[in-house]
């Protein structure tokens, strides 16, 4: 049996939700978040998680070496940390859209790079071995005051594009999961979006919503691999 999910941001949201769920399947789990695990996960037995910043790149840097030390092989890295400040680009201070930035890409970028290795370890043993990325609508669809994290998801989008193309032959899967708005901790920061929340109300997409899509990806046979996906509410209905 091949290693664990490496699970960036999995301690709210989309990532804690699909960590929850292989973990309930009896799969082992790697979380990284800056942010502590909720108390219902803690003592999860083949849970480990890592208290760390994705944009802080010295330490990803020293975590892919433990990593790769301890799970020479894993089964996927799920890149599902993000931040958003929704504003004005004009009026958004260096410090915040620089975050987005280095946590949404080059954060996500520098996991993915760590944790490579382990997943062509896994690829090579004939095992499915998966790099899924987590973006948003935004990557295509164009909203007031976004316009850095729009850029952040294209970036996300085109890079798992050509990753899937120079990673083929080594039989690792790339998948980008891009969706529309999302009842979630993170949607509540997004004060300049609050109109459209309001309106989708209970139609708003859930995190089991898109952990569904992550274990839909995830289930494919070794052969098969699922490239871009959009994923919005009903209600919503475009993207």
């Amino acid at each position: 049996m091949s290693g664990p999910h490496v699970i960036s941001g999995g301690a709210s949201g989309v990532g804690l939700v699909t960590a929850q769920r292989l973990l309930a399947g009896g799969e082992s789990v790697v979380i990284i978040d800056r942010d502590e695990l909720p108390a219902e996960v803690v003592d999860q037995p083949n849970l480990t998680f890592f208290q760390r910043d994705v944009g802080d790149l010295a330490a990803m840097a020293e975590l892919g070496v433990e990593i790769r030390d301890r799970w020479p092989q894993c089964t996927s890295v799920i890149a599902s940390a993000g931040i958003n400040y929704v504003g004005p680009f004009a009026e958004l201070p260096f410090s915040q859209w620089n975050e987005v930035l280095t946590t949404n890409v080059i954060g996500a970028l520098h996991l993915i790079h760590e944790v490579l290795p382990s997943l062509i370890a896994t690829a090579g043993a004939g095992e499915r071995a998966d790099v899924i990325t987590i973006g948003s609508i935004a990557d295509q669809s164009y909203f007031h005051d976004a316009a850095v994290y729009g850029a952040a998801s294209a970036a996300l989008k085109t890079f798992a594009a050509q990753l899937r193309i120079e990673l083929r032959e080594q039989g690792v899967r790339v998948s980008n999961i891009a969706p529309g708005y999302i009842r979630s901790t993170f949607a509540e920061r997004l004060e300049g979006l609050a109109h459209e929340y309001d309106w989708l109300g209970e139609g708003l997409l859930t995190s089991d919503d898109v952990a569904d899509v992550i274990g839909f990806v995830l289930d494919q046979p070794v052969g098969v691999a699922l490239g871009d996906l959009d994923v919005v509410a009903t209600k919503q209905g475009w993207a």
